[in-house]
């Protein structure tokens, strides 16, 4: 083996670093990689540049681009469930007529990595790609209920509870209230806490570890939806997921939502 070429490996310290999922700052970041500062600059320069990664405009901090995303047929797992849920989505898609969204947990913090738009000319919907908070979407919520304590204390110690509407969870207990609901129903709701006249329902997904580890969401403006419909989805959306988790090597659904064999 040569020796290895200076610049790639400083530039990889840096990745690694981004990898993290919190956003940080060139200071914090030069100093975690043991970098001059102007040298750390020019690699984060390079890499903003090329959509590797991305800088938050009110804090200035960095995180890895959602370009990254490109490389996730690199996991196994990651191409699984990509491929796996396309065409459960697409069968909810037709169900309903609203967009579906499928997204991952990634450090503290949710990345969308597949999303299948509405026809309405009226529709909400992410790109992939997009970040999201845990407190604040639906896919977040149907997560972290099911998380084991102590990842979930980790995320929720670094969750900056940003208020997007008047309906936003915004401090860690009541988030934490909400979550022993989403895990007796087994399925999240947000009513407008991410945007005003949007509503989303939310179900995990989990691993064959049986963590959850992604969610899929079905999202819609506020005025189409309908108890019935709702109703519906509730019923529909869970199935789903729970179908996916075994696809993905869950042997039994019931350790995954913490219940015992009758």
């Amino acid at each position: 083996m040569g020796k290895p070429i200076k610049v790639v490996t400083k530039t990889f310290k840096v990745i690694e670093i981004l990898n993290q999922g919190k956003g940080i700052s060139l200071k914090d970041l030069a100093q975690q990689a043991s970098l001059p500062k102007p040298t750390a600059f020019r690699i984060l320069d390079t890499l903003l540049s090329l959509g590797y990664a991305d800088q938050d405009a009110a804090t200035q901090q960095f995180r890895l681009g959602s370009k990254f995303l490109t490389f996730v047929k690199s996991s196994s797992a990651g191409a699984d469930i990509i491929a796996l849920a396309k065409p459960y989505m697409e069968k909810l898609g037709e169900a309903y007529g609203e967009t579906i969204n499928l997204a991952r947990l990634t450090g503290d913090q949710i990345i969308y990595v597949r999303v299948l738009e509405s026809d309405h000319s009226f529709r909400i919907s992410d790109n992939i790609g997009d970040r999201a908070s845990v407190h604040s979407t639906a896919i977040g919520k149907a997560i972290a209920a099911f998380l084991p304590e102590p990842q979930l204390k980790e995320i929720l110690n670094t969750t900056t509870f940003t208020s997007f509407t008047r309906k936003t969870i915004i401090d860690e207990a009541s988030l934490r209230k909400h979550l022993v609901l989403v895990k007796l129903q087994g399925y999240s709701v947000d009513d407008e806490e991410g945007h005003d006249g949007v509503l989303c329902i939310g179900a995990p997904i989990f691993n064959k570890d049986n963590l959850p580890f992604a969610a899929m969401s079905i999202s819609m403006p506020k005025v189409r939806a309908k108890k019935k419909v709702l109703d519906n989805m509730i019923r529909d959306l869970p199935k789903v997921a729970v179908q996916l988790s075994l696809d993905l090597g869950v042997t039994d659904i019931r350790k995954c939502f913490g219940k015992e064999p009758s």
